[in-house]
């Protein structure tokens, strides 16, 4: 079932209302200047600019031009690995939280048997419903051993890049200017390792730390765009796309992957957080609720394939949504 857009046809602000408002009913505070008085123009470069004057009367910015949603994919809790499970599991409001799986770390053993220190009160959480161990290799150049030392989050990734790509229409992708912007959300790979004093050979920077995670995918699939990962805590990924939004306005990239990785692997983040009261005892996020105690952690590998909307439509790929 599509999603209702009847929200776009919502009423305008009452005019009546005691507030000033100009004549395309924007409310007019006094900072900025009434619509009418700011026209669109095209600057000698060719690009499309507001009035002469903006906030504060300084000097506006050129207008930047749409960017299209061309691909997506994705791998979320309850099972969610397409657009569609995404969609069904929002339409009919199901619940992802679940048990914490046994690969991740034994639940019952952070109990508050010592004094609540490192304890972990709930007993579920929004895991995936992924062995996080394997890579289909047939897609990918990563060996034997560089691949047991690559972080899950790269593994999960890489597979979720190349479904997006495919979602976006993409194949020519390789040796062009594409952008690969990761937002990232802990190091559980990492401190993982830390603990394993026997460990020895190569790999270990590409593959423990998560700030080589859109290299590894700049490398694989031979994208020569602009390639980082952003480490802004919640909003990595959102921050992500916005710098992937600059560089396509800006020139800097024909297109840009923006992903976001997030997987629950230990309990050091997680005990942590609940420490410092972070997090809901529940595992339930009860967003403005009156009862809300804290938000629920959850793990998620996510893509989308983003290009300026006219080079979309030139090219003829998918558009899934417009910003």
């Amino acid at each position: 079932m599509a999603p209702d857009l009847n929200l776009l046809n919502a009423p305008a602000l009452d005019a009546s209302a005691d507030v000033p408002v100009d004549h395309a009913g924007f409310v007019n505070n006094g900072n900025f200047p009434a619509s009418g008085d700011s026209t669109s123009r095209t600057s000698s470069n060719g690009s499309a600019t507001s009035g002469a004057n903006g906030l504060n009367g300084q000097h506006s910015r050129p207008i930047p031009k749409p960017v299209a949603i061309c691909g997506m994919a994705m791998r979320l809790p309850g099972g969610v690995r397409c657009a569609e499970d995404f969609w069904n599991l929002l339409y009919n409001g199901r619940d992802a939280r679940g048990p914490v799986p046994a690969d991740r770390y034994n639940a019952d053993a952070f109990d508050n048997s010592l004094g609540g220190q490192g304890a972990i009160p709930p007993k579920e959480g929004y895991f995936l419903d992924e062995d996080l161990s394997t890579l289909d290799t047939s897609f990918f150049s990563v060996g034997k051993t560089e691949l047991e030392k690559a972080d899950p989050q790269q593994r999960q990734l890489l597979e979720v890049t190349r479904e997006c790509l495919d979602s976006a229409g993409e194949v020519h992708y390789r040796g062009k200017e594409i952008g690969c912007y990761v937002g990232t959300f802990g190091e559980d790979w990492l401190y993982s390792a830390a603990k394993e004093t026997l460990s020895s050979g190569g790999y270990t920077m590409t593959g423990h730390v998560d700030l080589m995670t859109a290299n590894r995918v700049s490398y694989e699939f031979d994208l020569q765009g602009p390639s980082m990962v952003v480490k802004t805590g919640c909003s990595a990924s959102l921050v992500a796309l916005h710098e992937a939004f600059r560089a396509l306005q800006s020139g800097d990239c024909s297109g840009a992957l923006v992903a976001g990785t997030s997987l629950i692997m230990g309990p050091t983040t997680t005990a942590a957080m609940f420490a410092e009261g972070i997090l809901s005892p529940e595992a339930s996020c009860k967003t403005f609720d009156a009862s809300a105690d804290g938000f629920a952690r959850a793990e998620a590998i996510t893509c989308v394939y983003v290009k300026l909307l006219e080079d979309a439509i030139r090219d003829g790929n998918p558009i899934r949504a417009g910003m």
